[in-house]
């Protein structure tokens, strides 16, 4: 284990869920924001993408904190936020916290 300095702060979340492409997710969480969603890889919201595309009922939800915050139990339960008003309409199966590093995301 190393003594050194984590410079990683906390910008936001991807959550896995189970739905359709026309599923009416959240646009707002507590300080989250719903960015994008994707499918495989390619970003749905926002485009006509939906209609083209093999509908295989798992999306990835990004949701971004408004600014990059420390690591703390009140993150966390923000975290929580989204888990229970998204799974409350959907099945979710995962979430990957997303960080960035000395001001640059670790992320794509």
């Amino acid at each position: 284990m190393t003594s050194t300095q984590d410079n990683r702060l906390l910008a936001g979340i991807d959550i896995f869920v189970e739905a359709p492409f026309s599923a009416q997710l959240p646009e707002q969480i507590g300080a989250m924001k719903l960015e994008h969603i994707s499918s495989r890889g390619t970003k749905l919201k926002g485009s006509d993408l939906e209609k083209k595309i093999l509908d295989v009922q798992w999306l990835c939800a990004r949701y971004l904190f408004d600014g990059h915050h420390p690591l703390t139990i009140e993150t966390d339960s923000q975290i929580v936020q989204v888990i229970q008003q998204v799974g409350a309409q959907y099945k979710w199966s995962s979430i990957i916290k997303l960080y960035t590093l000395d001001g640059k995301p670790q992320y794509s």
